[in-house]
């Protein structure tokens, strides 16, 4: 089989070896360094050779979806019915990861609530300057404007901005829960009246762009926010420079267990929701990150070998063994937390949790070495988001026009926006490009065909 991680774990590894005890088996992992796994993935999918379980990071990969449709994978839908660990996973992660209306692959399990791209704000600094946890967009604009301006980390020095983050060529990155907020929809789309609507033409995107041109303005925001990468948006967050930024929950304590070291009191917060025009909106995971494949050519006996090797990953028991490692040796357990320790650093015991879903609904909200009282929060927050929580409604609806063309008019629409957020582009500028996407010819059929694959799905 073939698994992502920078640096693998020794063969003779004592996680690897319990596992292979616990499902009488022998394995032979091809490990791939998390930098180049896409290219790898490409290359070995086009070559035909393929391990008897591979890992694919995106089921909806033109290549996976390509061999897939071509008879490439066995479709396991009819015998997930006879692995119980693997029928009771949520509904979600098999729908998520479906191809036209078949499985052909096990889910990388995740869960729902607590990932996506979602403010975490710096709650000390709150308290510092008098104001409470932000619901609405006017109040997210006061807070970033109050930590701009009003020394919420108490240095003297006029040196902190209120938000940070990066964006990519092709999507708004770490900024995309602002138009989330005031499209009350995860993503490009939104399912209205039973069509999925394009929000790139919709009111709160406009809105999105005034409301960041402000920001960006007034220097509340990161001004180079078109260069900053991942390491320099957190490294802006624990140098006390930014009191804000987005990402999942299990980074609330990985940064602030590293403020602490110089800030005592410091306390990210992951924000519960927020109040936009339409609604109470924060993100709700797909339920999976991709899915392991098998090859064709494994014989049947040998597939459902595998899918009862995988069946035990999806146990307490084996979740546990894979993301945890050995009690006592890797881990240490007290009140329900379990707390990684340094041989599991030590034994790359991570490793392993790439290969076996983690069945915990809180995992998000998890990161080693979390106190108790800070993981109890986590686990609320979790809870209250839960009712509020919105899908990216048009996961795994392929456009052929849109693997051909839609990256390239993905990266032109966030050029444009970037420029309009920064002021290089006026708004009015926005809506004359609005306007010729309108009349373009494959655009408008990669609307038509994305909605042609909801309609199918939908049946």
């Amino acid at each position: 089989m073939e698994l992502t991680l920078t640096e693998p774990p020794a063969d003779d590894n004592s996680v690897k070896q319990e596992i292979e005890k616990k499902t009488n088996t022998k394995l032979n992992i091809s490990w791939v360094s998390s930098n180049n796994f896409v290219e790898k993935q490409s290359v070995t999918l086009a070559s035909g050779d393929i391990p008897e379980m591979m890992m694919v990071n995106d089921a909806y990969d033109p290549q996976v979806l390509s061999l897939a449709r071509q008879g490439a994978f066995w479709d396991i839908t009819p015998f997930v019915k006879d692995y119980p660990n693997l029928k009771a996973l949520q509904a979600d992660t098999w729908t998520n990861t479906s191809i036209d209306g078949k499985s052909y692959g096990v889910p990388r399990l995740r869960a729902l609530i607590g990932g996506g791209n979602f403010p975490l704000i710096r709650k000390d600094w709150l308290d510092q300057i008098g104001l409470k946890q932000p619901v609405t967009m006017d109040d997210m604009y006061q807070v970033f404007k109050a930590f701009t301006e009003q020394d919420p980390d108490g240095n003297g020095k006029k040196d902190t901005i209120g938000f940070t983050g990066y964006v990519a060529a092709d999507g708004p990155g770490q900024y995309a829960w602002v138009e989330n907020v005031f499209n009350n929809t995860q993503g490009k789309w939104k399912l209205k009246d039973g069509q999925l609507t394009d929000v790139t033409f919709d009111q709160g995107t406009r809105d999105a762009l005034v409301w960041l041109n402000k920001a960006f303005t007034e220097g509340i925001i990161a001004p180079d926010f078109p260069t900053l990468k991942n390491s320099q948006v957190r490294e802006m967050i624990t140098t006390n420079k930014a009191g804000s930024f987005s990402d999942a929950m299990n980074p609330s304590w990985l940064l602030t267990g590293q403020l602490r070291k110089t800030t005592p009191q410091a306390n990210l917060l992951p924000l519960t929701y927020l109040e936009g025009p339409q609604d109470k909106y924060v993100p709700k995971d797909s339920g999976a990150y991709g899915m392991y494949v098998i090859p064709k050519s494994v014989p049947e006996a040998k597939v459902k070998s595998i899918l009862e090797f995988m069946n035990y990953g999806a146990s307490e028991e084996g979740s546990v063994l894979a993301n945890y490692g050995l009690k006592e040796i890797h881990y240490t357990e007290k009140d329900g937390l379990k707390t990684t320790n340094e041989q599991a650093i030590k034994d790359k015991v991570a490793a392993y949790g790439g290969l076996f879903a983690n069945l915990d609904k809180y995992q998000r909200g998890y990161q080693s070495g979390i106190p108790a009282d800070f993981m109890d929060r986590n686990r609320k927050i979790i809870d209250e988001r839960t009712p509020h929580a919105v899908p990216n409604p048009a996961i795994g609806f392929i456009s052929e026009t849109g693997i051909k063309v839609g990256k390239e008019f993905d990266k032109k629409i966030q050029d444009m926006k970037t420029k309009v957020i920064m002021g290089r582009e006026s708004i009015q500028a926005w809506d004359d490009f609005i306007a010729a996407l309108k009349t373009n010819a494959d655009y408008q059929k990669i609307i038509q065909e994305t909605n042609e694959a909801y309609k199918k799905k939908a049946k």
